[in-house]
């Protein structure tokens, strides 16, 4: 009979393949529109033609191709949840042609799309992506004919067989299934290990090693047909009531693959440990000994991966829990922006961006002079340009507005207050207020200095008139930054930390709608997420107006609370998703432990009989384990703070050069310190427990012989 632990592994391979396919497809239902053969993107036009005629020529095409055509949308008002189809069939036979009734078979509960008829889209900018249903070919007729139109466009293919592998590895789904297949390898060699006394058995009856493992795979074929069949009719109930098998052909070519692959690997595996059994002559076998020096290597080439995985699968749990815990403390202060939006401008520009920088900026030059947004643009201190030194922190290039919306103090406690400002004049106003914490004002001057610089390509008479008054403000103070910073690099964080409050900010006041904000950096800003009204409708009114200029460059308004709902979302994913790939890593590390010490309790279970008569203590006995195993776990609690005195080392070689970290500097907390010792407790801990229990057995039973 197999091993159980065999069966189990199969049964496992099986449940995560099916779960992995669904977490994949799931995200690409979120970013592409499922079902299309081809997706057109286009990046240019020359406006020779107008949204409507584009729309017009869209239809025709799709009945002359007898193809589906489709245009898809974000929502304006909730873009992360709600998205537009626009749709032209000509071909009734089609699924696509159902969506228009039927609405679109979504395979995530994430996101919403709506599908209307190509006829309802307007005169929107033609820029944007298009989605091809039908023969691959067409997609290259439609660029053709969209360039007669005067529009540049390539086509991808995002759902071919080679694009969802390149999407799949780069992935965090990736480690996924990589720690899964280590674990499912261990796993398996260490089942056929544990019944090397079986197979000595069938060897002394003259099977040999392609007998033993044809024989085995006749035993699991039976098996893992009854456990696919049982895999599939829960995948697909699963799947039948969340969704009602939406796309269910592109998850299943998913996770067939998946499991194919797992499936290999164990195979693989299974059959490499048989093979090790075979470096034992019968007799020995019969006694349970197994071939100690390959199977020490073997083993120990799977336990030493598997120890830095759990080392920086732990590590990342840690960062990706602190991540969601600042996400969450942080809720209760978007709340307070209330019903606050940022914009989200068109990324299929091509080389029109001059055009947008005019359009965007002068419109957002134009609302800040009416009051209608706050600014909260963000600016490294130590990527200023300077002469001197600066410490790390933040710059918040800010309008007057935000100072009535936020609360920033002076060293009394008096709270500073937007300067009144006449709308007309308010281009010409030249003087801006320096607010330096009282923590770095001896770098005030410095500072003050850099100023200028940070509002880029100044027009000159603008420049010459500038004035900068300095003033003071409360050490201590943390300011609402409207974002949580990831899309404004800096230096002393990562992409994920959570800048929301930004602590002891060097804020540079404009006055409303002055020119020392160039059209370039409103539009930078707003790339950003730097850009607030806190009225949706000064956003929507010009949107809903016609405005051409708005409509083609602004596609979203994003509500200041729903983007750090998304946010926290995506963190807390995150966070599900290393804290499986770690409890995967820790179950290896756990089964390869327990390998080790049976390959080293057969080996020597006489000698270790012999020297417990003779009154050796265990750790005499057993000290070369012990030792390795000491070694490793001396490399475990190691490995990290070595890791980070090189980096940090580094990081001081590259500032007494002057030049700027690439990444912050790494500070080991206790907590960090915590988690290393419990995963050396662990490691060591595992080997010691089960060694004396092996210990236990073997000398029970060599006692019984006796």
């Amino acid at each position: 009979m197999l091993h159980r632990g065999i069966k189990f592994v199969h049964v496992a391979v099986l449940l995560f393949s099916a779960i992995l396919s669904f977490l994949f497809v799931r995200g690409l239902d979120e970013e592409l529109v499922l079902g299309s053969s081809a997706q057109v993107w286009v990046t240019g036009s020359d406006d020779s033609v107008s949204g409507g005629q584009i729309a017009g020529a869209i239809a025709e095409f799709a009945d002359h191709h007898e193809v589906a055509v489709a245009r898809a949308l974000p929502d304006v008002k909730r873009p992360d949840r709600l998205r537009h189809l626009y749709l032209a069939s000509g071909d009734s036979a089609s699924d696509a042609e159902a969506w228009l009734t039927d609405g679109y078979p979504a395979f995530g509960s994430h996101v919403d799309t709506a599908v209307h008829p190509l006829a309802e889209i307007g005169q929107r900018d033609p820029r944007g992506f298009y989605y091809v249903f039908g023969p691959p070919d067409a997609a290259d007729d439609l660029v053709a004919r969209f360039a007669d139109l005067g529009l540049s466009a390539t086509v991808q293919h995002p759902l071919a067989p080679g694009a969802l592998a390149r999407g799949f590895t780069e992935g965090e789904l990736f480690w996924s299934l990589g720690v899964v297949a280590l674990a499912a390898v261990t796993m398996t060699g260490a089942s056929v290990l544990l019944s090397a006394k079986t197979y000595a058995v069938l060897r002394l009856q003259g099977m040999s090693l392609a007998d033993l493992l044809l024989r085995d795979l006749r035993q699991l074929a039976v098996f893992w047909a009854a456990a696919a069949a049982a895999v599939t009719a829960t995948a697909l109930t699963c799947l039948g009531l969340y969704n009602g098998l939406a796309h269910l052909g592109l998850f299943a070519s998913v996770a067939v693959c998946l499991a194919g692959l797992l499936v290999l690997l164990v195979v693989a595996a299974h059959a490499a440990a048989l093979a090790l059994t075979f470096k034992v002559d019968v007799l020995r076998a019969l006694k349970g000994e197994l071939p100690a020096r390959t199977a020490f290597a073997v083993t120990y080439l799977v336990r030493v991966p598997a120890v830095l995985l759990a080392l920086g699968f732990a590590m990342d749990v840690v960062s990706a829990g602190q991540h969601v815990a600042a996400r969450q403390d942080n809720q209760d202060v978007y709340a307070k922006a209330g019903d606050a939006v940022t914009i989200r401008l068109n990324g299929s520009w091509g080389g029109d961006s001059a055009h947008v920088v005019t359009a965007v900026g002068r419109w957002l030059r134009k609302a800040d002079a009416a009051g209608e947004i706050v600014v909260a643009g963000r600016h490294d201190l130590r990527n200023l340009p300077s002469n001197a030194r600066l410490p790390q922190g933040e710059m918040l290039v800010v309008n007057e507005s935000f100072l009535a919306e936020q609360r920033v103090v002076d060293p009394e406690g008096r709270p500073y207050a937007p300067l009144p400002h006449d709308g007309e004049g308010a281009a010409d106003a030249h003087t801006v207020r320096l607010l330096v914490p009282q923590s770095l004002a001896h770098h005030a001057s410095a500072i003050r200095a850099a100023v200028p610089d940070v509002f880029g390509r100044l027009d000159p008479e603008v420049r010459g008139r500038l004035t900068v008054e300095t003033l003071p403000a409360k050490s201590g103070q943390r300011v609402f930054g409207y974002n949580s910073g990831d899309r404004s690099p800096n230096a002393a964080y990562t992409p994920d930390d959570d800048r929301t409050l930004v602590r002891d900010p060097v804020l540079v006041v404009v006055p409303n709608g002055s020119r020392i904000l160039t059209d370039d950096a409103y539009t930078t800003f707003a790339t950003q997420d730097a850009i607030v009204f806190p009225e949706p409708g000064d956003v929507l009114g010009p949107l809903h107006a016609n405005d051409h200029d708005l409509q083609t460059y602004v596609a979203t308004v994003n509500p200041v609370g729903q983007n750090a709902a998304e946010s926290l979302r995506s963190a807390v994913n995150d966070f599900r998703l290393l804290f499986f790939n770690l409890l995967a890593s820790l179950a290896v590390l756990l089964i390869t432990g327990v390998g080790v010490c049976v390959i080293h309790s057969r080996k020597n279970a006489q000698a270790a009989f012999a020297q417990y008569l003779n009154g050796w203590r265990f750790t005499a006995t057993h000290r070369f384990i012990l030792g390795v195993e000491g070694v490793l776990a001396a490399f475990l609690a190691g490995w990290v703070p070595i890791q980070t005195w090189q980096q940090n080392r580094d990081l001081e070689e590259l500032a007494a050069q002057g030049i700027p970290a690439p990444f912050p500097a790494v500070h080991l907390t206790g907590l960090d310190l915590g988690v290393i010792a419990g995963l050396v407790v662990v490691e060591f801990g595992a080997v010691l427990l089960a060694l004396g229990v092996f210990h236990r057995r073997t000398v029970k039973e060599r006692a019984a012989e006796a």
